[in-house]
């Protein structure tokens, strides 16, 4: 009779764990809102996980994050420096680079690739 608050313990800590999962699951659904009626509408993304990895690497390796942000800072959305860095972004976007990366990050999760969407 002593193993009973033990095991109740438990029970309520596997509940409050079950509990706590599929609140975090159901936060992790994209909602958008619908403009006509106000309500919020939840979208399927249409990119992988790889897909948005591959992004960012490109996005860094580009430089257009970094030009970006001195861009902000500097108060000069056009200035020559962000101008080369979006058009480094834009041929690696649409390069082999991109689709290895996908692929590479596609194969560390275990997902199927699929041909990569050109931006």
């Amino acid at each position: 009779m002593i193993r009973q608050p033990a095991f109740n313990r438990a029970v309520l800590q596997l509940l409050t764990g079950a509990i706590v999962l599929v609140g975090v699951s159901a936060q992790a659904q994209s909602y958008v809102t619908d403009l006509e009626t106000g309500q919020r509408v939840s979208v399927q993304s249409t990119v992988s996980r790889a897909e948005v990895l591959a992004d960012l690497r490109i996005y860094q390796e580009s430089g257009l994050a970094a030009a970006a942000r001195v861009a902000d800072e500097t108060g000069q959305p056009n200035s020559p420096a962000l101008q080369a860095a979006r058009e480094r972004y834009a041929a690696l976007r649409h390069g082999e680079r991109y689709a290895a990366l996908v692929a590479q990050y596609a194969m560390r999760s275990g997902a199927t690739t699929r041909p990569a969407a050109k931006a």
